[in-house]
C-alpha cells in the first residue's frame, strides 16, 4: 500500500487543516517522485491557489510574471523543495497539472438532480459517465472493457482515470462530451483535483492503487479523429413577410453565441443549436440555414483557438438532436 493510501484511509475523516503537517504534503511529495507535476489549490475548493490574478490584470509585480504572466500549469512543478515550502505554509489541497505530468484522465460523471437526460441515440441504457464509457468500449470491440490503471473517486459520485500519454505522437488537450454524455477529458491546459484534497463538496479518494496504463489505442482514435466538417454554409434565404420572426430568431441566437465567455462558448453554442433545432423538427427552418449561422457566429471562437470547425459542428449537431424531442413552428 503506498504512503498515498495509507494516508486517504486513515485520514478520511480529517478536515484540510488536520491534514497540513501529513498526507497534504506527504502526496504531494509522492506525486512529484511519480512525475507528476503538482500546483496548491485554495483549501476547499478546486480553484488554483496562485496565481491570485487573472492574464488580464497581471501587472508583472508577481515575481513568476516579470516577463509575462505566468499561470497555474506553468508553476506546476515536482521541486520537493518548492512543494515543502507551500505545502507547510497552509493546507492547500492538491492540483496536477495533466499536460506537464504527460497525463489524460478521463472524468466520468453523474448527471445532476432534474437535469434532463441526453437523447437516447447518444448514451445508448447508460444513465452515468461510466455507463457511457463501458459501453463506448464495447462498441468499439474491446469485450474486456477499460485496462486498470490509477482512478480516483470523486465527490460528486464520478470517477477520475489517469491514462499516460507519452507513447502519443500528437498532444490531446481537454474536452466535455466528445466521449459521450457526462464524460470529460483533462490533457495539456487543464488539471485535476487529486487526493486526499478536500472540497466544499467532499473528499477525493484513491479508488484503485494502480499503476496508470497507457491511454488504450481505442480511446485515442476517438480523441483526435474529428468529425466532417461541413461544406461552406449557404446564404440564409431572403427574409419574406412570414420569415421575420426566424431572423429575429436567427439574430438572437448568433449573439449569443458570438458573444460567449471563456468557460460557456461549448454550452452556449449547444444552447443556441437546440433552440434552432425545434424549429428544424417543426419544418420551419432548414438546418443548413441553421448551421450556416451558427458557423458564422463562432468564427471567433474557432479563431482564439477555443474549438476547432468540426468540434463546433459536432456541438450544433447534438443541440440539433436535442432540439428535434421538441419541434415548434415560427410565429
Amino acid at each position: 500500500m503506498s504512503t498515498l493510501t495509507r494516508w486517504t484511509s486513515t485520514h478520511a475523516g480529517s478536515t484540510p487543516t488536520e491534514l497540513h503537517h501529513g498526507a497534504l504534503l506527504a502526496t504531494a511529495l509522492e506525486y512529484a517522485n511519480r512525475g507528476w507535476h503538482v500546483f496548491p489549490l485554495t483549501p476547499g475548493s478546486k480553484r488554483p491557489a496562485t496565481p491570485r490574478h487573472a492574464a488580464a490584470d497581471c501587472d508583472h509585480r508577481d515575481p513568476w510574471c516579470r516577463t509575462g504572466h505566468t499561470g497555474w500549469e506553468q508553476r506546476a512543478t515536482t521541486n520537493p523543495d518548492r512543494i515543502t515550502r507551500a505545502w507547510t505554509a497552509a493546507p492547500y489541497g492538491v492540483g496536477i497539472a495533466c499536460g506537464p505530468s504527460g497525463l489524460l484522465v478521463i472524468d466520468t460523471d453523474t448527471p445532476k438532480p432534474g437535469a434532463a437526460l441526453p437523447p437516447v441515440e447518444a448514451r445508448g441504457e447508460a444513465t452515468s459517465g461510466e455507463g457511457v464509457l463501458i459501453a463506448l468500449a464495447e462498441d468499439c470491440g474491446e469485450p474486456d472493457g477499460l485496462p486498470e490503471t490509477w482512478t480516483v473517486d470523486t465527490p460528486s459520485g464520478g470517477v477520475h482515470r489517469y491514462y499516460t500519454t507519452g507513447h502519443l505522437t500528437e498532444s490531446l488537450g481537454n474536452s466535455a462530451g466528445r466521449l459521450g454524455p457526462w464524460i470529460d477529458t483533462r490533457g495539456n491546459g487543464g488539471y485535476v483535483v487529486a487526493p486526499p484534497t478536500v472540497t466544499d463538496a467532499g473528499r477525493y479518494l484513491v479508488g484503485l492503487d494502480a499503476e496508470p496504463e497507457p491511454l488504450p489505442a481505442w480511446l485515442v482514435r476517438r480523441l483526435t479523429t474529428r468529425p466532417a466538417a461541413p461544406a461552406t454554409p449557404r446564404e440564409l434565404r431572403p427574409v419574406t413577410h412570414r420569415s421575420a420572426y426566424l431572423r429575429a430568431v436567427l439574430t438572437k441566437e448568433a449573439q449569443h453565441v458570438r458573444e460567449a465567455t471563456e468557460g460557456s462558448r461549448n454550452h452556449g453554442l449547444f444552447a443556441a443549436a437546440c433552440c434552432l433545432g425545434e424549429l428544424i423538427a417543426g419544418g420551419s427552418l432548414t438546418e443548413p440555414d441553421a448551421s450556416g449561422v451558427l458557423l458564422d457566429a463562432c468564427a471567433g471562437h474557432i479563431a482564439n483557438g477555443a474549438f476547432t470547425e468540426a468540434e463546433a459542428w459536432q456541438t450544433i449537431r447534438s443541440g440539433f438532436r436535442r432540439g428535434a424531442a421538441k419541434p415548434r413552428t415560427a410565429a
